[in-house]
């Protein structure tokens, strides 16, 4: 019943709050904008340089690099595990934590991975060196 009361008074005011605006009343009252041509500066980087978020580099080959393929790359490039240099512990509480995040890591195989995390990007690694991309946006 109050469903029906309050439909009683909310449709004949809103009927009339639309009937109260003007037929030739613009949609949008507001001037229209004009419009402006775009600046570009001129590129202070050097434009072949690769675009952030490229794949910029492979896990190397060896036992484990399909695992690394399938559980790592799917989310981030390689080279986040290049840059690491994680122990062995480390390497196992890495492959915990990614796995509980949905790294696609079979049980069975957790430990072929972080075997192939070790040997390739343990503290003996060599030294990450970055390559260099050209500035977000641009």
């Amino acid at each position: 019943m109050r469903r029906a009361g309050m439909r009683a008074i909310v449709l004949p005011l809103l009927l009339a709050a639309i009937l109260a605006v003007p037929a030739d009343a613009p949609a949008n009252s507001q001037r229209p904008r004009k419009k402006t041509a775009k600046k570009t500066a001129p590129a202070d980087f050097d434009t072949h340089l690769p675009v952030l978020g490229t794949k910029l580099a492979e896990f190397p080959a060896g036992p484990g690099k399909a695992l690394a393929d399938q559980g790592c790359v799917f989310c981030h490039s390689a080279d986040m595990a290049t840059q690491q240099h994680l122990t062995e512990k480390q390497w196992t509480a890495e492959v915990t934590k990614m796995t509980g995040w949905g790294a696609d890591v079979p049980a069975d195989k957790r430990d072929a991975l972080i075997a192939y995390l070790v040997k390739n990007f343990g503290p003996e690694a060599p030294r990450y060196v970055p390559v260099v991309t050209r500035p977000v946006g641009r």
